[in-house]
């Protein structure tokens, strides 16, 4: 089961004249059917599946030409990958993973990995009718093929509106962890066995009764994330956002904290993370739910 929380909206940060725009949640999940009941069991990340919006397939979003939106994107997903593509429109990014972005940013698409969320502002473009799509992904060598699919159809009629400026600057306050002391560096060893059917963190599968890191606090850590296997994982972390500071080696600027990442076969990731707020256990994992059912998962106990 899944769903999806609004905790705290963004409305109130936008500028006056967005504030109160019309918006959508927009959870994408899918379901493998057998016969005329969706399969509970023995499921293949790769085997065909049937997407939906909201529990509903193909719904209708309507919007006025030159109308702004504010949609919320989730891949409330067990497994597999979205690549969401608006056609003919643009995303503008102001929101990655319930954190607000220190600038706002256009995409054409975007690749929601198991459990990430976009809060996107979207324009209306002329009267008619477009698709909202998710692009072919393929998670690589030995990972899974997903193929193009319509999420929903985008309907653009009424009354025209005057397309209003779009913010471009952040809307609410950010962090940056560059310049903060480090107290503490880990490696994070993402692999599987070569059938596929055990997956490891640091050499280890999960065990709920035992503690892999502990950390201090209201200090910054710094992990360098691997993946040694031949297909891609969605690194995630519970209780703390992070900031993705670089990618297969070179600097990345996501204008964000997040929570999940998607690191690519062969990849490597580093992030730092603040540990605030909350002491006691808490876990990380790969957000594809077969590999973290099936040992990629691992404890953090976070200490005062």
């Amino acid at each position: 089961m899944s769903g999806l929380l609004v905790v705290d909206g963004l409305q109130q940060y936008l500028p006056a004249n967005l504030r109160h725009i019309t918006e959508h949640v927009i959870a994408l999940k899918d379901f493998q059917l057998q016969g005329d009941a969706v399969k509970t069991q023995d499921l293949h990340i790769g085997a065909p599946t049937h997407r939906t919006v909201n529990g509903q397939s193909a719904p209708v979003i309507h919007i006025r030409p030159g109308e702004n939106q504010l949609w919320r994107l989730a891949n409330i997903s067990a497994n597999i990958y979205y690549k969401v593509h608006p056609q003919g429109q643009k995303f503008h990014v102001i929101a990655h993973d319930g954190t607000s972005v220190d600038r706002i940013w256009t995409a054409d698409s975007l690749l929601l990995a198991a459990g990430t969320r976009f809060d996107v502002l979207v324009q209306g473009g002329p009267a008619g009718r477009t698709q909202l799509q998710t692009l072919p992904y393929q998670t690589d060598p030995a990972g899974n093929s997903f193929p193009q699919a319509t999420l929903a159809t985008l309907v653009s009629a009424g009354t025209s509106a005057a397309p209003a400026a779009l913010p471009t600057s952040s809307i609410a306050p950010t962090v940056d962890l560059s310049h903060e002391e480090i107290a503490a560096r880990r490696t994070v060893v993402f692999s599987e066995n070569a059938a596929g059917t055990k997956f490891y963190i640091n050499g280890k599968q999960f065990d709920p009764d035992r503690v892999d890191m502990r950390g201090k606090l209201n200090t910054v850590e710094e992990w360098t994330v691997v993946n040694e296997s031949n297909e891609e994982h969605s690194f995630h972390v519970h209780t703390n956002h992070f900031q993705l500071m670089s990618v297969n080696g070179r600097p990345h600027h996501g204008h964000s904290l997040q929570d999940v990442a998607n690191v690519s076969a062969k990849g490597r990731l580093v992030i730092r993370m603040r540990l605030k707020d909350y002491t006691g256990k808490t876990v990380l994992h790969c957000h594809i739910l077969n590999h973290e059912d099936r040992g990629m998962m691992a404890v953090l106990d976070i200490e005062k």
